[in-house]
């Protein structure tokens, strides 16, 4: 489910990413493959739903802890747009 809309699709058609321990934080990290261990958190392929999953606290849901979240990993994600 993406953690930005809420649109329930195959894991495949969402991209993963990973909060990892990075010091005394955690990261989220792009992991598509889900070669990390851990707890996935998802949004759609489209900046839209990654920049309202960072807007609205659904990383930090999604990995039940704060996380930090790097914004410029929306320039990854295509533009694609659902409705």
């Amino acid at each position: 489910m993406c953690a930005g809309c809420g649109r329930r699709a195959p894991k495949g058609d969402l991209a993963r990413f990973t909060p990892v321990r990075d010091d005394d934080e955690l990261v989220a990290v792009r992991d598509d493959k889900a070669v990390r261990a851990g707890r996935g958190i998802y949004t759609c392929r489209s900046r839209e739903c990654f920049d309202r999953a960072v807007e609205r606290r659904g990383f930090a849901r999604g990995a039940r802890g704060k996380v930090r979240v790097d914004v410029t990993m929306a320039d990854e994600l295509g533009d694609e747009r659902h409705g």
